[in-house]
């Protein structure tokens, strides 16, 4: 069984205001993007309650609605299995992300309203200090860009304001997220997570602005982006790092 002892997650910068089980799908949700769920690993109910710090029945209700956006399967006599990082498939959901991210860009642009520019301003401006830390890239350093992107994305669908688009894109974020993190924490450096960032800004950039034409090729941008980390990650990694249930090749 795996992620056994772990310590609770650090319960920084969540949403005000949310119920017990959308508070419980939020962290559970933070503990995959950061890998600290393996993909392919298998839970119990209790493990994720202790991870959340949350009772059983939002716990139970955020793994059901996890299991929906196919990020988490639940297995009877088995437990709760994470679902294995497959570049193949995340692929194909890439271009699927990229024409629903375009509409919800392009309606943003149109629809945020002052209160919701201001706050893009906010995370363009933690995004350009994030670009000028001159401090040594860490994981700390992509926990805090994850945490500032998955900000920058709610608030994007907020600002679109569809519901639609937002349930099929959150659980894509979420995948896309995770698979970033593996791809930074094992091939990123200086550069190309200073530029991922700076794509990032100039993204929210052209939202507050309203210009859709920049912001649609900013967009495309990120999204090649997001192609781009698939090779590595399906050719250089141990594949035991995509799905916790392959056992490691040992040549000797």
């Amino acid at each position: 069984m795996q992620e056994r002892r772990l310590k609770p997650l650090e319960r920084t910068n969540e949403t005000p205001g949310m119920s017990r089980a959308e508070l419980a799908y939020e962290r559970i949700e933070t503990l995959l993007a950061h890998m600290e769920l393996a993909p392919g690993a298998f839970l119990t109910m209790a493990e994720l309650q202790a991870r959340t710090g949350l009772g059983r029945m939002p716990v139970l209700e955020a793994t059901r609605r996890l299991s929906d956006d196919t990020l988490l399967e639940v297995r009877a006599g088995r437990g709760i299995r994470v679902l294995p990082i497959d570049p193949g498939r995340e692929r194909r959901l890439l271009r699927v992300r990229h024409d629903l991210e375009r509409f919800a860009i392009e309606q943003a642009c149109e629809r945020a309203s002052t209160l919701e520019r201001s706050q893009m301003r906010q995370l363009a401006s933690a995004l350009a200090a994030l670009i000028e830390d001159d401090t040594p890239l860490c994981d700390e350093r992509i926990r805090r860009f994850n945490e500032i992107d998955r900000r920058m994305d709610r608030l994007v669908l907020k600002a679109a304001s569809e519901p639609f688009v937002e349930r099929t894109l959150r659980p894509l974020h979420t995948l896309f997220r995770r698979l970033g993190y593996l791809f930074l924490t094992h091939f990123g450096d200086e550069p190309l997570i200073r530029t991922n960032i700076r794509l990032h800004q100039e993204l929210l950039e052209a939202v507050i602005a309203g210009r859709k034409p920049a912001a649609d090729d900013v967009l495309s941008r990120l999204m090649a982006f997001a192609a781009e980390m698939m090779d590595p990650i399906e050719t250089s990694l141990d594949p035991a790092l995509l799905d916790a249930g392959i056992v490691p090749f040992d040549p000797e």
